[in-house]
């Protein structure tokens, strides 16, 4: 159980926009918790304690795999278009299907 619900609720009303309340409206119901356990969760996992240093190995990461995300797709793309080529080729010598 997460820290902030091992201690005694305390109620404290918030102002929120009316948007980021739908969402947690409907985050809230697909759970089926309340509004509150969807906050309490999301303060949760909240970290403050990232340091600029581990923010940026961080940003680091996230650049090498979207690079590599990206050269995956367009080793795919360039599959995807020899495949064609090639079907393109046998149908060629096939003649049409009957």
């Amino acid at each position: 159980m997460p820290q902030a619900q091992q201690e005694a609720m305390v109620r404290k009303p918030i102002l929120m926009p009316r948007s980021l309340i739908t969402k947690v409206d409907g985050i809230a119901k697909s759970r089926k918790v309340s509004f509150a356990e969807v906050v309490r969760d999301a303060v949760d996992v909240y970290d403050l304690d990232v340091t600029p240093e581990e923010s940026k190995i961080l940003e680091a990461m996230l650049d090498t795999a979207i690079s590599s995300i990206n050269n995956s797709i367009h080793k795919i793309e360039a599959l995807e278009k020899r495949l064609d080529e090639t079907h393109k080729t046998l149908e060629a010598r096939r003649g049409p299907r009957g």
